[in-house]
């Protein structure tokens, strides 16, 4: 008898986020990744051909970290679909967000689909976890940890570099979108400035969360450092215009 050819199911089980158990008797082939943050870790876990499809939000450069291997997944996506979208593709495990939709989440549930629900991170060590987790549900735990090894390598680097800074030499940094400043202390921005060692000045006027600061917060505040997006969606018009208009804002003038 020859077994050559032949390996073994290895059967294994996940727990998601919401404490959902999902069992597998072999890794997944035929992945969806709903969101791009969600697309961002899959394709440094997963060959290609194991990715169903994923959006082509991902393959534009300007708004992705990923954009060159995603251009190697087969089927492109435009939007966000729903649950018939889904179905056509037949995948054999659907990642998704807490934050969507749950009668989607459990539509597909309700159809047999395997869904794993990741939260949304607030902190560098909740993007750790979700990495790892989702690394154990497509059956790559190693690869996981490599990458979440990979991570914290370049942030104590860069700590390690940057250790000798006194609260007083860190710079207040303040971070827009087309919308305003945002960056509340319970978002993962925040956390990041504070990996970075620099002052979200944000967090430091009390923004909270899903708001934007206003003018008065920002000049009070005196950032040293703007960060503007360096991707135009067009949703809310012209973003050189934007930032134009607040660099020439005659109250941010110093």
């Amino acid at each position: 008898r020859d077994n050559a050819k032949h390996t073994t199911a290895r059967t294994y089980s996940v727990t998601d986020d919401l404490g959902n158990v999902l069992q597998f008797d072999k890794k997944p082939t035929k992945i969806y990744a709903s969101t791009l943050s969600l697309e961002e870790v899959l394709v440094d876990l997963v060959s290609p051909d194991r990715i169903v499809a994923i959006s082509e939000m991902a393959t534009d450069d300007k708004l992705s970290l990923i954009s060159q291997k995603a251009l190697l997944v087969n089927k492109k996506i435009q939007g966000r679909i729903g649950v018939e979208g889904i179905l056509s593709l037949n995948p054999d495990l659907v990642l998704m967000q807490d934050n969507m939709d749950a009668t989607i989440i459990n539509s597909l549930k309700d159809v047999g689909l395997k869904v794993f629900v990741s939260n949304v991170p607030v902190t560098v060590e909740m993007i750790g976890k979700r990495i790892l987790k989702i690394s154990q549900a497509v059956g790559e735990e190693e690869k996981g940890k490599k990458l979440v090894g990979e991570m914290w390598s370049k942030i104590l680097k860069s700590q390690e570099k940057l250790s000798s800074l006194t609260d007083n030499d860190k710079k207040i940094i303040m971070a827009y979108s087309q919308q305003g400043v945002f960056g509340s202390a319970k978002g993962v921005f925040n956390d990041i400035c504070n990996k970075a060692l620099v002052k979200n000045g944000a967090a430091m006027a009390g923004l909270v969360r899903g708001e934007h600061l206003s003018k008065e917060k920002i000049i009070e505040y005196n950032p040293d450092i703007f960060i503007f997006p360096s991707y135009d969606t067009g949703k809310y018009g012209n973003l050189d215009l934007f930032i134009q208009e607040v660099l020439n804002d005659p109250a941010l003038t110093n």
